[in-house]
């Protein structure tokens, strides 16, 4: 006899989409809605699930879960159950089970942690529908997308975080014939005790951002609630926000002389709006309320990424598109990031070649190649030009003034300088052409580094691309950088090529960098002091009780002196 749920599945398959295809009784309007939803994403019928991710199996929702999972792990033995939790991209966290071969079955199903859950990789299940109609809901049998899973019966709820958003999700899964009420009665009280655990364990400052950001949940002006560790958007401010403006948000802020009261009227050149800041103090921490003027036309989010660093050449992006412009001057520090910054104005402009040469102490330039070239017309680039002699610069004076034939357009020469490292006679020079773009270091212009972060990732071969958390965004931006823009490239490439999953946290950083630096400075016997707990803590592999041993002091000792000197800050995730 023809099962009527596969039947009416099968039916809407075949008749596509925009098809009307008539189940009523047969399915609750979910599970017709997650079908859909599994046709859409292009997921077959048959076979088992292949997705596959790294997990964190240390994350705030884990460690909450697992303790309410193990006591309804031992009350439900014998019942040929399972458990399992997911986070809210729907990979499985965690699996349970008093039966053994309800283990077996379940890995035959790929129904294991790290596997991916979601309606967009399996279609209709338990785990992936809960968090996509954020209700609960119960897939029983055939109505699974996969026929594989139609020996199932899979009671679902979704887990609520503090700040109301999904952070994931808990499942009841038994034989297809199980009792469907008495599951989702019994996965409802499972789930309440998660959520009752993750409040518990939450930051009260987390509690008190999600108080703030209620009252603008379904506003229609773009709002922003924001601390040094989280940022809730409601939907109108989506396009405003990413990894890299949070950062940026949060050191702005904090640099803003609140003593008078008040809102705060910003600017920023990464946000294409003008933000309205308010700063709202609860118990000792500090969250600010920004509402987005948008008046202005937001920048799609794919170009936040690069607002920061396309800001440092704005001004020269005009003088570049002027053909009659045939000289250009970038200034700055060594490591500044002054040839990233010439290569983009050459391609702002032209689709040519550019023809790089670098001034090497002690070896002259070939000057008459770089003159050929320019008579015909080709783009050069001449690096590092703070390395000349005096008796050099004269060729280069020469280069500068040279003019072709009438009728001939000459090539643009564009040169990279230092001033401050320059001899007085190449100092001239610069000054009479007038440098179009001035850069700082890289330890003064700390709002470049999302933009380059971004710009080096994106760079990378595709199996070595990694998002990066806010946290260790923030501790980036907070770095000295003492080798500038090189260094940055080698440490966000090394990053790239050694981090195991998808996100490259805070805790992936080197210990240096992993290490807030505190706003104020620090006495000489204080970054001594904040050295050692470093380099005790790195020993130590981060377990402090060791590291306090190394240093001679007692732990709760340890503990006053790393918040006294920043160096407690740790990221929690959902």
């Amino acid at each position: 006899m023809t099962d009527p749920v596969v039947a009416a599945r099968e039916e809407l398959v075949r008749a596509g989409l925009r098809s009307e295809v008539h189940v009523d009784g047969v399915v609750p309007d979910r599970i017709l809605r997650s079908w859909r939803r599994s046709i859409s994403s292009g997921v077959a019928t048959e076979g088992v699930n292949e997705r596959f991710r790294d997990i964190n199996v240390e994350s705030r929702l884990v460690r909450s879960a697992t303790p309410v999972l193990e006591r309804w792990q031992h009350k439900l033995a014998d019942t040929e159950t399972s458990l399992l939790l997911c986070d809210r991209a729907g990979s499985v966290l965690a699996r349970l089970s008093s039966d053994r071969s309800v283990l077996r079955h379940l890995d035959r199903l790929h129904v294991a942690p790290g596997y991916d859950s979601s309606e967009e990789s399996i279609g209709t299940n338990g785990l992936g529908t809960a968090i996509a109609e954020a209700t609960p809901v119960c897939v029983q049998g055939s109505q699974h997308y996969k026929t594989a899973l139609a020996g199932l019966t899979c009671a679902a709820v979704p887990i609520m975080a503090p700040s109301g958003s999904v952070a994931g999700a808990i499942s009841l899964n038994g034989p297809a014939a199980s009792t469907t009420d008495f599951m989702l009665c019994v996965a409802r009280e499972i789930g309440n005790q998660i959520e009752d655990c993750l409040r518990a364990s939450s930051r009260p400052q987390d509690l008190a951002l999600a108080l703030s950001f209620m009252r603008y949940t379904n506003s229609s002006r773009p709002t922003v609630v924001i601390d040094e560790q989280s940022m809730l958007a409601n939907t109108p401010a989506l396009p405003y926000v990413s990894v890299g403006t949070h950062v940026l948000l949060w050191e702005t802020l904090n640099a803003e002389d609140w003593k008078r009261e008040g809102a705060r009227r910003l600017r920023l050149d990464e946000v294409p709006a003008e933000v309205l800041a308010r700063r709202v103090l609860a118990g000792p921490k500090v969250h600010f309320v920004l509402h987005f003027d948008d008046r202005t036309e937001p920048t799609p989010p794919d170009a936040h990424a690069s607002a920061a660093g396309d800001a440092v050449v704005a001004s020269a992006r005009r003088a570049v598109r002027d053909l009659a412009k045939e000289v250009i001057v970038v200034e700055g520090p060594r490591g500044s990031g002054r040839a990233t910054v010439a290569r983009r104005l050459h391609r702002d402009r032209s689709a040519g070649a550019l023809h790089e040469f670098v001034v090497t102490p002690g070896v002259g330039p070939a000057w008459s190649r770089m003159a050929r070239l320019l008579d015909a017309g080709c783009d050069v680039l001449l690096r590092r030009t703070e390395r000349l002699c005096a008796s050099d610069v004269a060729d280069l004076r020469d280069l500068v003034d040279r003019r072709p034939g009438a009728g001939v357009r000459r090539g643009t020469l564009v040169l990279t300088a230092c001033v401050a490292e320059s001899e007085p006679e190449l100092r001239a020079v610069v000054e009479r052409i007038g440098p179009e773009v001035r850069l700082e270091a890289l330890s003064h212009t700390p709002e470049r580094i999302p933009g380059l972060v971004e710009q080096v990732l994106e760079s990378l071969p595709a199996e070595h691309r990694r998002a990066i958390s806010p946290a260790a965004l923030q501790a980036l931006m907070q770095w000295r950088w003492p080798g500038d823009l090189a260094e940055l490239v080698e440490t966000i490439t090394t990053l790239a090529g050694e981090t195991p999953g998808p996100v490259i946290q805070r805790r992936d950083l080197p210990p240096h960098l992993r290490q807030e630096s505190p706003r104020r400075e620090l006495s000489l016997l204080e970054e001594a002091e904040r050295e050692a707990i470093i380099r005790a803590l790195h020993t130590a592999g981060g377990n402090k009780s060791r590291a306090a041993d190394l240093l001679g002091i007692g732990r709760s000792t340890l503990y006053r002196r790393l918040r006294r000197l920043k160096l407690d800050t740790d990221e929690g995730s959902l």
